[in-house]
């Protein structure tokens, strides 16, 4: 989690005055103005891009990008509103992943683990989620927003039980496994309907 994410929020959200549930502050900074196409343009007209794995990283901080895209070709780029293009079908599959494998807690998918637990403890935030070392076994204490087995059971039957139209999507009772709690096989489209 990037724990400065608040100053994109408006001046005045309620969010931006939590403390306890962010970084233990306030938010009074606000976000920067986004770059036009001609400034972004200036910062990597000059740049070589050399493609391949011979090429050598430059160390220095003078500039934060490592090569100069195609599309800066184009004679209409330093004009465009939206100058990256993001596939909205894969934001929704990664981001429908990561909550679902967060909430229910599949090894592997789970954002929650040890070295965001770590992180929190080397910020001095949200000590009651900070891990436990007992020996040679490490507890990681339940989070707010991991289901329980109960809750899990109960979010899979919930999931067994809708019923959509016929082509809308996928039969979601064929993604559910019981036995191990969690969803399997989910394609972007699925993933696109959970979102919904």
């Amino acid at each position: 989690m990037y724990t400065r994410h608040r100053h994109f929020l408006k001046a005045h959200h309620p969010y931006r005055r939590l403390k306890k549930a962010f970084n233990g502050s306030q938010e009074h900074e606000t976000a920067r103005i986004p770059l036009t196409g001609e400034q972004v343009f200036q910062w990597v007209e000059h740049l070589n891009t050399i493609f391949g794995k011979t090429q050598k990283k430059d160390k220095s901080k003078s500039c934060i990008w490592k090569k100069r895209s195609v599309f800066f070709d184009l004679p209409y780029r330093s004009d465009l509103d939206v100058r990256h293009c993001i596939d909205v079908m894969h934001v929704d599959k990664n981001v429908c992943d990561s909550v679902i494998g967060t909430l229910l807690n599949i090894q592997g998918k789970t954002k929650d683990g040890l070295n965001t637990r770590q992180d929190l403890a080397d910020m001095s935030i949200r000590s009651q989620l900070h891990p436990r070392f007992d020996g040679k076994k490490i507890y990681l204490p339940p989070a707010c927003h991991t289901f329980s087995r109960k809750e899990k059971i109960s979010f899979c039957q919930c999931l067994c039980r809708v019923k959509v139209p016929q082509g809308y999507s996928l039969n979601i009772k064929s993604l559910v496994q019981f036995k191990e709690l969690k969803l399997v096989g989910l394609n972007s489209h699925d993933c696109h309907v959970l979102m919904q």
